[in-house]
């Protein structure tokens, strides 16, 4: 080819290049670039939730509570003068997909703290692996057994079964109640709470006359409503994340069960109201405050943050936030409070995390040394299903 002619060649494709590269350049950058300071390394965090799978009712939400998060913090100039950049991976709702998530977010990615899973399981998988790197991690898990034993270094931000169950127990007690049936999923989280179930019945004067459980996929619960109806029962307490407890209620209404349900709060959000159509009129579930906004006291200390999640959450995704949303919210709140206290130096977030205090969505936080979940069963409240909607039981 003559020199000519590889001129006219290449001459559109360089200015095609520069005006490509021009743009990259100019107009809005990335959330992690902005308002980052002299142009400062990015703060990385990596998070996994569980994005796709029967898990992602929670995890979806958490991911778009963090997105929405990150762009809020860096439009404030990030940690110390850097951005924050958050690398998202899909744990599928399983255990062993978190796992290998984290080891690519750690080895590949060279994030320095983690956010995550959504699931007690996927979760109690990275907690072994953070720990074993010592890489901070706050996750969006129930389980008590997440936080207990304390381990360095690892966090999280629900409220535990224990705190759940003893807020249920209470309600049962004022109510006169003290025969109730359980039906929990087979899975981390409601092994979790049947734990917690068993061991404060006692302390409440409560008789457990029916123990049984489900599979996260299982279809269908009617042999076990069956089982749990012959007995003398006076309420049903259901753990599990949806679909499982929504079904539970559709089918218990077929049977003809007519004692109280009351669900964890692994559905308290707007997919169980979905999911359980009109079946779900009556349905108690104890939850945090941020499921009922709307019905918040102006002089709680919550109401401030949650009514600024709240409206941040609806103009940015055009729907209402739930208590996962708020999971993910408050996790990442709470890495960069411990950030800004260690000057952005994530190598001391163990030590630093143990000492924040913080007010958030779900609850007000007091990390210590004996306690890396810092809530009480005091910041859930009990709620029914009433004309379609979550309302605060009087």
């Amino acid at each position: 080819m003559k020199k000519n002619q590889s001129r006219k060649w290449l001459f559109p494709i360089a200015l095609a290049s520069m005006v490509l590269l021009s743009a990259c350049g100019g107009g809005a950058k990335p959330a992690a670039e902005a308002g980052a300071a002299g142009g400062k390394e990015p703060i990385k965090l990596g998070a996994v939730f569980s994005l796709t799978g029967p898990n992602s009712p929670l995890g979806v939400p958490e991911k778009q509570a963090v997105e929405m998060l990150v762009k809020e913090i860096n439009g404030a100039g990030g940690v110390d003068g850097r951005p924050v950049e958050v690398v998202f991976e899909d744990d599928k709702s399983d255990n062993t997909e978190a796992v290998k998530a984290v080891k690519k977010l750690v080895s590949k990615e060279k994030v320095v703290a983690l956010l995550g899973s959504s699931g007690s399981g996927p979760s109690l998988g990275m907690a072994e692996f953070s720990q074993a790197e010592k890489i901070p991690l706050i996750s969006m898990a129930a389980a008590d057994q997440m936080t207990n034993p304390v381990r360095a270094g690892i966090f999280k931000t629900p409220h535990t079964d224990v705190h759940g169950t003893k807020r249920i127990y209470k309600y049962l007690k004022e109510k006169g109640i003290t025969k109730i049936a359980l039906l929990n999923d087979s899975n981390p989280y409601g092994s979790g709470w049947t734990q917690q179930l068993q061991k404060y019945a006692p302390e409440y004067g409560i008789t457990i006359v029916a123990e049984e459980k489900y599979g996260t996929k299982d279809p269908s619960m009617s042999s076990q409503l069956t089982k749990i109806k012959g007995t003398d029962a006076q309420a049903l307490i259901v753990a599990g994340t949806n679909p499982g407890p929504a079904t539970i209620v559709k089918e218990a209404k077929q049977l003809n069960l007519s004692i109280p349900i009351i669900s964890s709060h692994g559905s308290a959000n707007s997919k169980f109201l979905e999911l359980v159509g009109d079946a779900g009129e009556g349905v108690l579930m104890v939850a945090g405050k941020l499921l009922v906004s709307d019905q918040i006291a102006a002089d709680d200390p919550q109401a401030a943050i949650v009514k600024k999640f709240v409206d941040g959450y609806k103009a940015a995704y055009n729907v209402e936030p739930d208590g996962f949303a708020g999971y993910g919210y408050d996790g990442l709140n709470l890495m960069v409070e411990g950030l800004k206290q260690a000057g952005g130096d994530a190598s001391k977030l163990n030590e630093v995390l143990e000492k924040v205090k913080y007010v958030g969505v779900t609850g007000e936080f007091v990390f210590s040394a004996e306690d890396h979940n810092g809530l009480t069963e005091d910041s859930m409240i009990m709620v029914e299903v009433k004309d379609g909607k979550f309302q605060i039981l009087k």
